[in-house]
């Protein structure tokens, strides 16, 4: 019997072009966890995560033009919704075809939306390098779908904003709040409107359908708050503080799209209101976050490097 062949640890040059797929197969998961880039998207989480610490959603945080730009361009892609209503499909239960029109419209002005909003910054014509992150970062045109990888898709384009020096680190907490609060109610408009199935889930026993990210920051919001984790699976303790935390609005639209008892259709998040305290939850969901996203190939081997993504080793310190 031959040993399996692994795939060869692809070169990078400071010029390479679009983002693009590099994660072939299995093996190829060794690579991606000793990269650049997967430090630096461990820390731009953590980091972000740091940043909303104890901060409500709906709470004042400093707007620099730059958080400014891309809170216009989530708007701007919203608003594409207006042109492209549902179409009549009685038989489907999943993926209304009308989100491909959108999608389309989508790609159309990918590259302008992101030339407008790094306009002010030196970019060296990055436009062209992240429209890649841009169209994944809303679902997929061809199943109709949206999962946890194109969560990441959108992350990952947030931290090669900072890279390029769109954000500072003081507009972190604006980062994590408003930009990422928006996109999220932007994805969950496309998830209503166009019935988009959830990619890669496992049902009752995942931690959402579609999202992750919003129960990590989230959870690092309500670090120090009155609201005791056991509450939030009872909808009436949870909808007048929802605007508090990323958490507790996720949980709002689990209960708003969801049927029968909050321990049957969300078993993970029932089980995780039992941990005591805010910080244990943080941080046990980070650990969660890297085996359930981070190291299963399935959803990695649809993420995109770039120059400012890279899956060259992290160099050797000694």
């Amino acid at each position: 019997m031959e040993p399996p062949t692994i795939a060869p640890r692809p070169s990078w040059a400071p010029d390479d072009g679009p983002a693009a797929k590099w994660i072939k197969g299995p093996m190829d998961l060794a690579a991606w966890k000793r990269s650049l880039a997967h430090r630096d998207y461990l820390d731009f989480l953590h980091r972000v995560n740091d940043a909303v610490a104890g901060k409500k959603t709906s709470q004042w945080v400093p707007q620099s033009p730059g958080v400014q730009k891309v809170m216009s361009m989530l708007e701007v892609i919203k608003g594409y919704t207006d042109k492209h209503p549902p179409e009549a499909e009685m038989q489907q239960r999943y993926g209304n075809k009308a989100y491909r029109k959108w999608y389309a419209e989508l790609t159309e002005n990918a590259k302008e939306l992101i030339n407008d909003v790094l306009e002010e910054v030196e970019n060296d014509g990055a436009a062209a390098m992240l429209e890649p992150y841009l169209l994944d970062s809303f679902g997929n045109q061809t199943r109709i779908d949206y999962g946890s990888g194109h969560e990441a898709a959108f992350i990952i384009l947030l931290l090669c904003f900072e890279k390029i020096g769109l954000f500072t680190p003081e507009d972190l907490p604006a980062v994590g709040l408003m930009i990422f609060g928006e996109y999220l109610r932007a994805c969950r408009h496309l998830q209503r409107l166009y019935k988009m199935e959830p990619a890669g889930s496992h049902g009752v026993y995942s931690l959402d359908d579609y999202q992750f990210v919003p129960f990590l920051w989230g959870s690092s919001q309500l670090i120090g708050s009155n609201f005791d984790p056991n509450n939030y699976p009872q909808p009436e303790k949870v909808q007048d503080h929802d605007m508090e935390s990323l958490f507790l609005e996720a949980i709002t639209y689990i209960n708003d799209t969801k049927t029968g008892p909050f321990y049957e259709h969300s078993n993970q998040l029932w089980n995780i209101s039992a941990v005591p305290n805010w910080d244990k939850i943080n941080s046990g969901l980070f650990k969660m976050y890297e085996a359930e996203v981070l190291l299963k190939f399935p959803v990695v081997q649809h993420f995109l490097f770039c120059k400012y993504f890279q899956l060259t080793p992290v160099p050797d310190e000694n």
